[in-house]
């Protein structure tokens, strides 16, 4: 039986047969992986903290006939400080997520699995997880090719207004030129745009010295649900869970 072992973070697990646990890791060699996990419900289990989701390890596995076996593996990190903490939990859990649905097995992208990896490190030690949240979110989809259009009108493709719409079946932005601002729910303003690249762009670890008024918090959140919804076909069950922890929060 053909073996290998990769580097790889915990995306989900589900139960499966019996003892067994069906889990996907995002791997840095391999993208997605899903493999069973055998005995994971007996106790004292040597592959049960493997299968824990957000967990970054050394995994090995055996190729099966028609899916993949989890054979042994060792825990990098737990990312436990995550886990003390309600919104840097709940925030990791959407990053989560996100990438087990948006992604397919086989394909690999080292650079969807480094953000993912430097997202949980940074969510551990921030106060704004949010903002790590929506950065990963952004890369994410600049890596599937399914980025928003933020530096354009998609119609006439000239420079956005000042306040401009979004428009999720266009795929981004569209001036008020083209169409006059009706929808207070779609607005993007310019302050707003220069945020979204920002967060695309500024590396995680600097994401804290971004200051964001609410206003913007509001527009971008939107953006991105409406944007992941239609063009992913995704509403990931932690957005209620989310959307439960969101507060107000003031300009620093």
């Amino acid at each position: 039986m053909r073996t290998y072992r990769t580097v790889g973070i915990t995306l989900t697990v589900k139960k499966y047969r019996g003892t067994e646990r069906l889990a996907a890791f995002y791997t840095r060699e391999r993208g997605k992986v899903e493999a069973v996990a055998k005995g994971i419900g007996k106790p004292g289990s040597k592959l049960a903290p493997l299968v824990e989701p957000l967990t970054l390890s050394k995994l090995f596995f055996a190729k099966g006939r028609n899916i993949d076996i989890l054979t042994q593996g060792e825990v990098i990190d737990s990312f436990y400080e995550l886990r003390r903490h309600v919104r840097s939990y709940g925030y990791a859990c959407y990053l989560v997520e996100l990438t087990a649905s948006a992604t397919e097995p086989g394909q690999a992208n080292p650079s969807i699995f480094e953000a993912l990896r430097a997202s949980l490190a940074a969510m551990e030690g921030t106060e704004d997880p949010q903002v790590i949240g929506w950065a990963y979110s952004l890369k994410l989809l600049a890596e599937l090719g399914l980025s928003p259009v933020l530096d354009s009108c998609v119609i006439c493709e000239g420079p956005p207004t000042e306040w401009a719409t979004y428009q999720p079946a266009a795929g981004g932005l569209v001036c008020n030129n083209c169409q006059p601002v009706s929808n207070a729910e779609h607005l993007v303003s310019g302050a707003t745009r220069g945020l979204l690249r920002s967060l695309l762009t500024m590396p995680i670890s600097r994401l804290e010295r971004l200051r964001i008024s609410p206003q913007s918090r509001q527009q971008i959140t939107g953006l991105l649900r409406q944007h992941i919804a239609h063009h992913l076909g995704l509403r990931p069950r932690s957005e209620e869970f989310l959307a439960d922890l969101q507060m107000p929060r003031q300009e620093s």
